[in-house]
This record gives structure tokens, sequence and C-alpha cells, in this order.
């Protein structure tokens, strides 16, 4: 059967059949094909390739050289039905349009016939783009090389031009200011790309950035080139400065908010992670109007501008409400990021870890992402060169939490709220400096009515004034006060100024020598009208670190019932001392955190609090156990059995509950090691590691298995420290790290020896030939394997025995040595009556494989047959779907492609309606397999293996 064949050159020099990557050999071999192809249908003569290889300087042997680079590609390319022609002294390759992708390009760059829209051309002139996979000819190198690969860029670049100049004639400017500074640093030199640019900017009103873009690209034509821009370029800048009314687009043109054209894959993501603006939001004119001046002194490049000042004076609220102001002419996007400067638990959040978050919201996957601070920065930095993102750093402590999450290059805007003024910041950076103080009396008056009724500070407009003098006037004081006289409507502001005046606050934090800024007083008084069972309420709850509290950590921490502590949870949002800021999820503000503490460590027993303490991470440490038990089928090893009295047990989806209560599990185990709960620290380390290494938060778990070894080993716990050393050597497999993951392993097995712990034995075995496999060092990782059948001797678990078994078929079918592969397979198969049907449906998978890889197709359809079925009839329908992908790869590459997309569609409808990040992970890769008619790459997908090839999932 004739298989099409599809060549490229705009990308590494390759040839695909089927989906899969044809062995076109060594870069000499790639060379003499993309001469060939390039000639696009035309003879290549031998001395063209002889100069493509050797430009002046060519061997004696080179004609019997290029016969010979020529003689194996056909070896290559003629089973797949295309071969390489010998006519008149030369070569010839005939490919259709279809087939080639720079053909592809050139018809999709041809003119179209008139009249063609602008938003046709812009189409057209996409469609091209993507046919580009990369750098033209990339790995190829020498002269002829370098020259083809400037003349496709050159291609590259002009369409380019042709998209954006159709997209201003369209009226498309924000999509062409989302995209052209991508495209402007692949082509830095390319004036018609900033002339667009500029235009751009110019017609959508951004004046000022138009004329620093015009000064930016002519510094650099005169630092590289020592030249002044085009004639083209130069009469736009005048025109610009002369405010040339031809400028102005069609008013109808001009992009709205709602409508911006989002960038282009393959462009920068454009995270939106601004959170919504205040609702209630009044004044702050002048405050508002000197930050415009901050921002227009600085020019060209990042800006930083820092607002500070107390406590609850409203700086969250000022800043979001400038953000979202100057947040259309941020085109690329928003980040966003509380650096919990100031919180009664815990640490600061570090820069690596706000860079984690902030890599991952512009596209970089998380296996990539470096594992040490500086290289962090430095992509990010990278990323955001020459962009206009506005990234919004909320709560920092220190200049040293900034530093590293600053822009070096470009037009974005940071603006960083504090409690200090961080002069470290301000001389280090320029950053520019705006001091919040308690707004003036007009204001904060029109901010109390807004939330405690219009009409009744008419009515007593002398104890509206009270109030506001009392309060001293912070936004956060007046907003609990206001929620108290909005909740009773019974009292007069009177009586509520009395409350005030009579009340005196606890809050060192915020004390202040005028008395007038106290805001403990308003806390204290707020607390002070909660009844008894919602006040010890208020004071437990405050010892949760963050970052939300579900019902059942609530009940856990409180020892109630669920239904009863959801009524005390209202009271406590009714009296603005707690929030549930999405159903089911309650947070509270770190201030009155802090006050709750204060008045918890005045009024309770240490071993009260000790208590609360124990329960929370009682509930998060087996609600954790169950889930990971549920979804990953292994049982750890918890001291004591049982939870203390009064523990909440969620009866959840694993999932969903990992999915929710991960960010405050990690909480919990900081705030175990904190508070001297060693044993949960080290154990709740265990209990997440699964999750986090299947999210692929790798980094978050090298950091929590970091904890629980610490833990561990102030405890004097071995064992656990070697339980730990697990999580820690996955976590540097994943990221690369293998050198360590091995010492770790070492040390690991080392203890459980010592211990005589022979089934931990057994597990780090595996997790070193996980290891190894992941390098590809499958022979090694089979002699691990090996280990754990010897280990796992006629005497041991059945279960145990195969699941060895079939490790070491898996690993000896990677090496090739199917007949192994099947022997051992087989031998596991032979102990199905002590098998669970999982198990042994892995084993008939692992079976599948190897006789497909044997040349024994029969075989190994039944075998994959088999391990579908068990998986249906027992409710795995997930792993029923990844057999199936696996068995339609293996027809792909026996032969059998045809057959493949009926395999693809039986197993898309098997996860149709499945949850979770993986069967979504799964979906996608099967759609994108049926919409390239059953073409699947030669690799398995990134990062996951068939189900029998996953040691660390048996």
């Amino acid at each position: 059967m004739v298989t099409k064949v599809s060549f490229g050159v705009l990308g590494p020099v390759e040839a695909w059949t089927g989906g899969h990557a044809l062995r076109l050999g060594p870069p000499q071999q790639r060379t003499v094909l993309a001469a060939i192809l390039l000639n696009e249908g035309a003879v290549t003569s031998t001395d063209e390739l002889i100069e493509a290889l050797w430009a002046e300087k060519s061997p004696a042997a080179a004609v019997k050289t290029v016969r010979t680079y020529v003689s194996r590609l056909r070896t290559v390319l003629t089973p797949a039905g295309v071969t390489i022609e010998s006519v008149a002294r030369g070569y010839l390759l005939r490919t259709g349009p279809e087939s080639f992708d720079l053909a592809r390009f050139r018809n999709l760059t041809a003119p179209l016939p008139a009249p063609a829209s602008p938003a046709d051309r812009a189409d057209r002139a996409r469609q091209a783009l993507k046919t580009f996979r990369g750098e033209p000819l990339a790995g190829l190198n020498g002269v002829w090389a370098e020259t083809h690969r400037a003349q496709l860029s050159y291609l590259r670049a002009a369409a380019y031009e042709t998209l954006f100049t159709a997209e201003l004639d369209a009226g498309n400017h924000a999509a062409a200011i989302a995209g052209l500074p991508a495209a402007i640093r692949q082509f830095p030199l390319r004036e018609r790309l900033h002339e667009l640019h500029v235009l751009a900017l110019h017609q959508t009103g951004l004046r000022a950035e138009a004329l620093a873009a015009y000064r930016a690209v002519e510094r650099l034509l005169a630092q590289e080139l020592g030249i002044e821009p085009m004639p083209a370029l130069q009469e736009l800048h005048r025109r610009m400065l002369q405010n040339d009314p031809s400028l102005a687009p069609d008013p109808e043109d001009l992009p709205r908010p709602d409508g911006e054209a989002p960038p282009e894959p393959g462009w920068p993501a454009r995270p939106a992670q601004l959170p919504p603006a205040p609702a209630v939001f009044n004044g702050r004119d002048s405050e508002l109007r000197r930050a415009d001046e901050l921002l227009a002194a600085f020019g060209t490049g990042p800006a930083i501008v820092v607002i500070a000042g107390m406590g609850g004076v409203g700086k969250t609220s000022t800043a979001l409400h400038w953000a979202h102001r100057l947040a259309s002419r941020h085109t690329e996007g928003q980040l966003y990021a509380d650096l919990r400067g100031y919180v009664p638990h815990g640490e600061p959040l570090s820069p690596a870890d706000v860079l984690d978050g902030f890599l991952q919201a512009l596209g970089v996957t998380a296996a990539k992402i470096p594992g040490q601070l500086a290289a962090r920065a430095a992509l990010f930095r990278s990323l955001l060169a020459d962009l206009r993102m506005l990234i919004l750093l909320d709560n920092a402590a220190t200049a040293d939490q900034v530093l590293d999450l600053l822009p070096g290059t470009g037009n974005s805007l940071v603006i960083v709220t504090s409690r200090g003024t961080v002069p470290d910041l301000v001389v280090r950076t320029g950053a520019a400096m705006l001091v919040l103080r308690p707004p003036e009396h007009e204001e904060a008056l029109a901010l109390f009515a807004a939330r405690a009724g219009a009409d009744r500070v008419r009515a007593e407009p002398a104890a509206a004034r009270d109030i506001l003098d009392l309060s001293g006037r912070l936004p956060l004081a007046l907003a609990v006060v206001a929620a108290r006289a909005a909740a009773s409507t019974h009292l007069p502001l009177s009586a509520i100024a009395d409350d005030l005046r009579a009340t005196s606050g606890t809050l060192s934090a915020f004390r202040q020598p005028d008395a007038a800024f106290d805001v403990a007083a308003v806390l204290s008084w707020s607390y002070r009208s909660l009844g008894d069972d919602a006040a010890e309420a208020f004071r437990r709850l405050c010892l949760h670190p963050g970052p939300h509290l579900s019902a059942d950590a609530a009940a856990s921490m409180l020892a109630r019932p669920v239904p009863g502590t959801r009524g005390l949870l209202a009271e406590l949002v009714a009296a603005a001392l707690l929030t549930e800021d999405r159903p089911g999820r309650w947070t509270t503000h770190d201030l009155v955190r802090a006050y709750g503490n204060e008045v918890a460590i005045a009024l309770d027993p240490p071993q009260q609090r000790q208590a609360t303490l124990h329960r929370m991470l009682d509930h998060y440490l087996y609600a954790a156990r169950n889930a990971n038990s549920r979804l990953f089928r292994r049982q750890e090893p918890i001291v004591p059995e049982q939870p203390a009295p009064g523990v909440i047990d969620p009866d959840a989806d694993p999932v969903a509950w990992f999915d929710a209560e991960h960010p405050a599990l990690l909480a919990a185990l900081q705030a175990a090691a904190l508070h001297g709960f060693d044993r949960h620290a080290w154990q709740l380390s265990w209990v997440i590691r699964d999750y986090l290494n299947r999210q692929g938060l790798w980094h978050h778990l090298q950091t929590s298995q970091e904890a629980g070894h610490a833990a561990a080993v102030r405890g004097g716990e071995p064992v656990a420290q070697a339980r730990s050393m697990w999580g820690l050597a996955i976590a540097e497999s994943k990221l690369g790290r293998y050198p360590q993951a091995h010492i770790w392993l070492r040390c690991a097995l080392s203890i459980f020896e010592t211990a005589g712990d022979r089934e931990a034995v057994v597990r780090t075995h595996v997790l070193t030939a996980f290891a190894l496999s992941e390098q590809g060092d499958w022979a090694a990782a089979l002699d691990h394997y090996r280990l754990t059948l010897a280990l796992s001797g006629p005497g041991a678990d059945p279960a145990e025995r195969a699941g060895a078994l079939n490790a070491t078929s898996w690993a000896n079918a990677k090496l090739g040595r199917y007949a192994d592969a099947v022997a051992d397979a087989r031998a596991a198969l032979a102990m199905a009556p002590h098998l669970n049907p999982t198990r042994l449906a892995a084993i008939w998978d692992t079976l599948g494989h190897a006789h497909f890889g044997g040349g024994e197709t029969a075989e190994g359809e039944h075998s994959y047959r088999r391990a579908v079925e068990l998986y249906r009839r027992n409710g795995a329908p997930v792993l029923a779907a990844e057999s199936l992908q696996s068995f339609a790869t293996m027809l792909e590459r026996a032969g059998r492609g045809g057959e493949a997309p009926g395999v693809y569609r039986e197993a898309l409808s098997l996860v149709a309606e499945a949850a979770g990040p993986h069967a979504a992970q799964l979906r996608a890769e099967l759609s994108r397999a049926l919409a390239t008619d059953g073409q699947r790459p030669t690799a398995w997908p990134a990062g996951r293996y068939p189900r029998s090839g996953s040691p660390a999932a048996r």
C-alpha cells in the first residue's frame, strides 16, 4: 500500500508518513534532501549537492558520498511510496503542493483575486505562518544552509508584514498590537514591522507609546547599523508629530474593550489575572491623578509604582481600581500575585513560587520551569522583553520579594502595594512612591454612606461624622462598622458611635499615637457583637493558615457537625469577619485573622489552641490519605490510625477534593512544621506526593517533600526520612536532575535495608528503575526491575510478584527483547487468581505491546482487547481508553493505520464524560489523533506512557 509522505523545511528538515517521522539520518544527509526539495520539482545536479554540503572545499570522494546519501534516503522513502529519481546527472523528487510545507506556504501567500477583503488576506497570512514549525532548516550547518535559511526567514517576515497590514486595514488594531511585538523580536531590523507597530499604537490613541516605539527603533538602527529609519518610517513620525488627521482610522474600526482578538497560537499567552475591581469605590481622585502623573513621568521602559500605607488604608482596592482603568493599555495581559508579606501564619510568598505561577500563566509548562530562582527570573524577563504587561504585586513586605518579579525591558507597568515604604526597592529600581493616607472627610463619608445607607447618613449627619472620626476614616474599619450598621437597622448611628467611643482595641500591629487611627477598636467591637459560640468559632478559625477554608475543615477545627458549623460561618460573614469568596470556600483578611489570634491568646488556654490545630491537621491528613488511597490505590502508613474525635472525613470525589484543597494542604504542612507537629508534617508530605506528581506540580512536590524530610529529621525518624526521600527523588527526576534523584534513592535504600523493610526496598528499586527509564536508560532500569523480581520470590505476595514481572516485561519490550517480554508477561498472567482486575488488565496491556513489537499482531490485538474488556467491566473507563490509545498506535506502527481511527473513536467515547485533568488530557490527545485521520507521533505522549509502562502507577 502506497502511503502519502509529507516533507518539511520550514523548521527541522523532516518527512512524515502516517503521522510518524521518518529517520532521515545525519545533518549532511538531511542537507541533501533539503537541497533537492528546495528545487521544488526541478532537477538538482550533483554539483549543486556537493556545493550544498562542502561549499568550496569538497573532498575527493564527494560524488560517491552524495550517491551514498541519496541511496540511504531512498531506503527510507521508497517503502513509503516516494523515491528520488536519477535523471540527467542529477536527482528529482516529485512533491505535490499538499505534501511540501514550502509549497503550501507559497500557495497561501500568493495574491488573492480582487476584490479580496482585508480579513481574507489576514486569514491567509495566518494560515501561511502556521506552516513554520520553527527556524527554517533547523539543525543544518554551513554556508548553503545559512543562505537558504535567510531566504526562508525573509518569506516569513514578509508574511508577518502582510498579516499585520491586513489587520490594520480591517480595523483589528488590538490584534496587531498584541502580535507585532513577538514578530519584531524575531525580525528586529524589519523596519516595515516597526512602522506598522508605531501606526497601530498611534491609531488607537496610544500616542505616547507610539512615539516611544519610534524612538526605540531609531536607537536600534543607529546602534546596530549606523543608519536612520527608512523614509516611510520618518514620514510617519513627522505626520504623528503634526497630528495628521489622515492617520486617524474610521471610529467604527477602533477596537472595543470586549472585542479584542486573542494572540495567535505560538505568540505569548495573554493572562488576565486581575481580581475584580472593588464593587464599592469612592474618592481617591487626587491619588489617582498623582498615580497617572507618576506613570507618565517614566517615559519608555518598565514603570514601577509602589502604593504604600498603613494596613487597612485601601491600598489593594486603590491598586485594583487603577489597574482596571489601565488594563486596556496593556494589551498583552495582566499578572497578579498576593505576596502575603504580612500574614499571621507562615512565610511570605517566595519569589520562586510567584514566578512558578507567572511562568505557567505565560504558557511555560511545569516541566520546563527552571529549578533555580535566578534561572526562573531570567526566563520571566525574557518572556516579558518588549511586552506591555500589567503586573500587580499585592502585599509586599520587602524589596527582596519583588526584585526578581520585575521585567528588565519593555513597557510593562508594575504596581506594588506594601504597608512599608520599601525604600530599598525605590533606591534600587527608581520606583515611584504613592503613599495612601486615610481619605479626606467627604470621601470617607461617601464610602461609609455607600455601605451603610445614604438615607441613614443624611438623617444623622453628626453621628456619621463621629463614626468617621472614631474610625480614623480607615477604609477597612469603615467597612466593618458599615456592615454592622447595615445588619442592625434598628440601631441609630449614634448608638454605634457610642459603642465605638467606649471600646478599646487590642490589635498591637495597628497602634498609632492618635487613637482615631486604632482599627482594633472597630474589630473588637465587631467581635463583641457575636454570640458566644460564634466568638469562640472566630478565635479558633483564625488558626487556619489559609488561603481558603472549607466547611469540613472548619467543622473539624470546631469539633462540631457541618450543618451547625455553616450557621456559625454565616454569622461571621454577616459580621464582616469572614468572606465567602466563592461557594463553600471562606477566607478572612489577614488583619482580622491577626486580631482573632490576639484575642485567642488572651482568652483561650494554650492546650485548647493546640487541640484545635491538632484537629485541623488531622482533618487534612486523614482526608488526604483517604483521597490518595482511592485515587492511587496506595495506603500510606499513618500513625495513629484514627483521627482525633470531632474530625470530619469528607466523602468527596478524590480528584475534585485534591484540586480544591491542595493549596490548603500545602499551607497546613507548613503550619504543622511551624507549630511543632512534626509527625503531621512528614505524613502530610506523603499523602500529597502522588497528587502533586500527577498534576505536574513538581516544584511544589519538591518543597513539600523538603519540609516533610526536615520534620522527620527533627523527630529522629529515619524510616520517615527515607519515605520523604522517595518524593524528593520523584521531583528531582521529573525536573531532570537525575544525579540528585539517585542520591536520594541510594540513601533511602540504605535506610530501608537497615530497617529490614523488604516492601520499601522493593518500592525503592521500582522508583530507581523509573528514574533510569526517564533518562532513557532501559538496560539499567531492567536491572533494578529484576532485583524487585528477585526480592518478590515464589514465597512473596503473588500480586507483588506479578507487578515485578509486568515491569520486567515492559523494560524488555523497550529494549526490543520481545520474546523475553512476552514470557515475563505470561508468567505474570499465571497469577491471575491472586490479582485484582485492574492489575490483571495492566498485564494484558503490556503483553499486547510486547506481541506487537515482536510482529505477532493477532496475539497483540487479542491481548489489548482483553485489557480493555477488564478495565471496562471494572469501572475504569479512562484506563480502558489508554489501552485503546496504545492499541491504535501499535496498529499504525504495524502498517495497519487504516484501522486506527475506529479505535481512537472507541477510546474517545469511553472518556467523553470522564472528570479530572487526566481524562481531559487524554480526550485532547485522542481528538488530535482523529483530527489528523489517526496520525500519531512516533514517541509516546510527553510525560506519560501507556498504562502498563508506568511503574509508579502500579
